[in-house]
Formats: C-alpha cells, sequence, structure tokens
C-alpha cells in the first residue's frame, strides 16, 4: 500500500532506506522521547527495517521534494490495541523536520486508511511525559485525553514512564470531517472556502453538477482544524481522483452575494491556489468527462479563456484577470 499526500509519499521501508533512516534515528531527540533507543549505525538501522519496519500498515515518511524517508508512522496492534476492530497510530520523524506539519498532514492519511479502507473503530495514540511534540500532533488531529499511566513500562529502554493515553474513533473522526467552517448569522451564510485553478494552453479547469446551472473552480468548503493547502489538495483528491502539487497561493476574495440556488445571501472568503496536474491523466483540452462524487456526478470540462466571458461562470473576476495571474498572493473584494 502506498499513500499520498501533498508533500509526502508514504510507502513501505525498504532496506536500502537504511542510510536515510539512521541519519535521523541516531539522534537522542527522536528515539528516546518515543521510547526506543537510538540506532547506533546504518546496520543497526537496516536490521530494524527488516525485523520492526516492514510491520504491515507501518510507512516511510518520504518527501516528494527529494525521495528519501525522513520519519515513519504506522498503526500496529498490541500495547493499547488488542480488539480486532481497533489500532494505535504512531510516528516519529527527523528533527530538521519538527515543525513543518508533516506528520499530522501523513496522520491524516493513515487514518482515512484506519478508519475508510480497514473499517476500524477505534485508535489510540500515546505520548509520554514531556514530549509536547507529540501532544501537539494528538491535538490537530483531534485525538481526545483519556487517561494517564502512572510507571507505565518503556520495554525497549527498561525503564518506566508516565504516559498519557488518547483515543479517536471513527464517529469522531466523521464527525470532525463533516465539520466545514461554514454558519449562518442574521440571514447571511459565512463560508470558508478553497479552489483551485488548473490550466492547460489557453483553458481553465471548470465543473458544474446538477444543482448548478453555471461553471465553477474545483474545490470546497475548509474543514475546521485544516489549512487552506491542506483542504484544496483535499477538495481536488475528491473531485478529481488526483493530488495536484500546489505552484502557489493566488487570491484571497472577499465574497458579499446571494447565491443564484439557494438564494442565500453570502459572506465568502476564498483562498484561490493556482495548482499543477501534469502527469496525472487528466484529459486534455477538447474532452468532456465525468466523475462521481458521493451522491453527485461532476461534469469537467476545459474552458478556452476567451470563452469565460460569454459562459454562466463563477468567480466572475476570473473571466477578465485569468489572463494576468498575480505572482503574490492578493487580497480583493468582490460586490455583488
Amino acid at each position: 500500500m502506498v499513500l499520498e499526500t501533498e508533500r509526502l509519499i508514504l510507502r513501505p521501508w525498504e532496506e536500502a532506506d537504511a542510510e536515510e533512516c539512521y541519519k535521523y534515528a541516531q539522534d537522542p531527540r527522536v528515539g528516546p522521547a518515543a521510547g526506543w533507543p537510538v540506532h547506533t549505525s546504518a546496520e543497526n538501522s537496516r536490521r530494524i527495517i527488516r525485523d520492526v519496519l516492514s510491520a504491515p500498515e507501518t510507512y516511510a515518511l518520504v518527501l516528494k521534494e527529494t525521495g528519501l524517508p525522513v520519519g515513519s508512522i504506522g498503526l500496529f496492534r498490541g500495547g493499547l490495541a488488542n480488539e480486532a476492530d481497533e489500532t494505535e497510530l504512531g510516528y516519529w520523524i527527523g528533527v530538521p523536520y519538527w515543525g513543518r506539519g508533516l506528520v499530522p498532514e501523513a496522520a491524516r492519511a493513515v487514518l482515512r486508511r484506519a478508519f475508510e479502507d480497514l473499517h476500524l473503530e477505534r485508535v489510540w495514540c500515546s505520548r509520554y511525559d514531556g514530549n509536547e511534540q507529540s501532544k501537539r500532533v494528538q491535538e490537530k488531529l483531534g485525538f481526545r485525553y483519556l487517561k494517564t499511566v502512572e510507571n507505565a513500562p518503556v520495554p525497549l529502554l527498561g525503564e518506566t514512564r508516565r504516559e498519557h493515553v488518547a483515543l479517536l474513533t471513527k464517529a469522531e473522526w466523521t464527525e470532525m470531517a463533516k465539520a466545514d467552517v461554514s454558519y449562518v448569522s442574521g440571514g447571511v451564510k459565512f463560508n470558508y472556502r478553497v479552489c483551485g485553478i488548473l490550466l492547460n494552453n489557453g483553458h481553465v479547469l471548470a465543473m458544474r453538477d446538477e444543482r448548478s446551472p453555471y461553471f465553477y473552480l474545483p474545490g470546497g468548503r475548509v474543514k475546521m482544524g485544516e489549512t487552506a493547502e491542506q483542504a484544496v489538495i483535499r477538495e481536488t483528491e475528491e473531485e478529481l481522483r488526483i493530488t495536484p502539487r500546489i505552484v502557489r497561493p493566488l487570491w484571497l476574495n472577499q465574497g458579499f452575494f446571494t447565491e443564484d440556488v439557494d438564494k442565500l445571501r453570502y459572506h465568502e472568503l476564498c483562498v484561490y491556489f493556482l495548482l499543477d496536474a501534469a502527469g496525472k491523466g487528466l484529459p486534455e483540452p477538447g474532452e468532456v468527462f465525468t466523475l462521481a462524487e458521493r451522491h453527485h456526478t461532476h461534469t469537467f470540462e476545459w474552458l478556452a479563456f476567451d470563452r469565460l466571458k460569454d459562459e454562466y461562470f463563477y468567480p466572475v473576476f476570473l473571466k477578465t484577470e485569468i489572463y494576468a495571474l498575480p505572482e503574490s498572493f492578493t487580497l480583493r473584494t468582490e460586490l455583488e
């Protein structure tokens, strides 16, 4: 099994990864905090890859930009997880990559794997006292603190520690996945959205479905606890079945309008990203294609820039600004 996120490829460990594994696992700030000893050599790392990291559902965190592993993440039984419908999440990453959000990014993909593909009901996660990095990861992922175990054994280090235990259930994960940043107040609906702009030889990819009389861009609402970058990748994956590369953010648009379908008055913040999907297998301009997402069928079409002015298309400002995309992130306002 290979999983993909915006910045990472999650794949099985290989013995050929031993040198890279040792580079990070020899640091005393990494293993001991998680309960395992530092690696003593590349050969030691190779044995651990063969005997431990080769377990099912264990993945190397491979940076797309380098093709090299910088950490590990996985699901395993035993310890806290003893029932058939549960598992435990474990992870580590090299010190140079701390604070970049890579572990939460990888963990979201692994949790989706646990709940959607493996049909598990509970994922446990624990940390030892003082491991604040792990605590922040768990909080970002929505894990709920459950209990503290005094004098918990740490077998690989031959000691005991104070261990904090957290849990995420499938029901909680599903509820978080539905929690869009959207609400109604005083007769106005607020939305926080993202949209992706995909270009191909003077065409922009547009879409519509059975509910909409107009064309719009791939994208959707940002969910609670999710960054705009994560949201645009997730929405593109859900709608187009591809994982694009973010080239750069283009606009933060403040929109005030009445929606043509539900007739509600909207106050909407939308971040527009230029995306690159080269090599992802999208049809070429001139082809219309459809893809199903949950209960809806989306129709996609590459619209020539000159055609936008005559089409029923949103956002309206893109009809003219598509010809000169900003080089830096720009704030704009659209009033109807």
